[in-house]
């Protein structure tokens, strides 16, 4: 008989938050008008925190697939794209069916299924990840942390590189097996699992430091349009915003900071938030389009319709999840 495995409640809180995130970046538009400095750089803060929730999904995805036994590689591809095809292919439908209502045109529907102005980008990122995850794993397993230090120092130097625009350095220098997005799995597993040599409330502190500099960093970027931060994802502040909160997040648990919320109805909103994230993810694209055309535009309403947004974003997948033949495709 199979034992339910226990749940590791920071990944909860990490996947909630990074659904919430990831929702933060596509309701801008529901602030009224924007009226001098402070309200730019209070918008733009509020904007530049939802940056983190993609970096946060991938990092996840990587403490809790990288270095373990799977000894079927036809299976493992199975389980992982069965897993994310099916709520793609139900969700899309409905995306693409109130994109018709609304009367967009044939080129934007198909360039919202292969994910160019809209969010379904993420689905054909997670594509070539899963596809490439089993070679990472086994070099994972043979190396170690070894093995993680070099892919990982290999990765941030093209970050480095990508932040300032200067990747590729010349044609023939071909280092895509290192670049891109497959590096925040590497750098989830490598975090989850590294013991630092100083006490876990340093390090704790040292996330949420990591966090706040490098998040005022990236704001203040933006404020100015630099061209430093043109790879939305894929730039250095970007990696230490998600390095810092997922360090600062796990030591809050080993901290037992969690405690006193895990068993009450926050710490239940939480895991039910983490449990219905990758639903949400598609979810929120119809929530947010159709509140679009009720958009008060005002500040004082703008907390009312964000948490609105949250609401029925989660709803809508967990609604589904409990009719039969249909939880497969709700993306939980």
């Amino acid at each position: 008989m199979k034992t339910k495995k226990e749940r590791i409640f920071y990944y909860d809180f990490l996947r909630a938050f990074a659904i919430i995130a990831v929702i933060i970046c596509h309701v801008d538009h529901f602030f009224g008008p924007l009226v001098g400095t402070t309200q730019i750089v209070a918008q733009m803060t509020f904007h530049d925190i939802g940056r983190i929730g993609v970096p946060i999904f991938l990092m996840i995805s990587g403490a809790l697939i990288l270095n373990r036994p799977y000894p079927d590689l036809t299976e493992f591809l199975k389980k992982r794209f069965t897993r994310i095809i099916y709520p793609f292919i139900f969700w899309i439908i409905l995306i693409l069916a109130q994109l018709q209502y609304y009367r967009y045109n044939e080129a934007f529907l198909w360039n919202t299924f292969i994910g160019e102005p809209s969010i379904t980008w993420y689905f054909w990122v997670l594509i070539g990840i899963y596809l490439f995850l089993p070679v990472l794993n086994s070099f994972v397993k043979e190396y170690g942390e070894s093995g993680l230090k070099y892919f990982l120092s290999i990765w941030f130097i093209l970050m480095i590189l990508k932040t300032f625009n200067a990747y590729p350095l010349w044609t023939n220098f071909d280092l895509s097996y290192f670049a891109g997005y497959v590096g925040y799995p590497v750098l989830g597993y490598y975090l989850a699992n590294k013991e630092f040599k100083i006490s876990d409330s340093k390090v704790c502190l040292l996330g949420l430091i990591t966090l706040i500099a490098s998040l005022s960093v990236f704001v203040y970027l933006n404020y100015f349009n630099s061209p430093y931060i043109s790879m939305i994802y894929q730039n250095v502040p970007i990696v230490f915003m998600g390095t810092g909160l997922f360090l600062f997040v796990k030591y809050l648990d080993k901290l037992n900071k969690f405690n006193s919320i895990k068993d009450n109805f926050i710490g239940k909103a939480i895991i039910s938030l983490s449990v219905c994230s990758y639903g949400m993810y598609f979810s929120h694209v119809l929530v947010v389009k159709f509140l679009s055309y009720y958009n008060p535009h005002s500040h004082l309403m703008f907390p009312v319709m964000f948490v609105l947004i949250i609401f029925l974003s989660w709803l809508l997948p967990y609604v589904l999840s409990k009719i039969p033949y249909v939880k497969t495709f709700s993306g939980l």
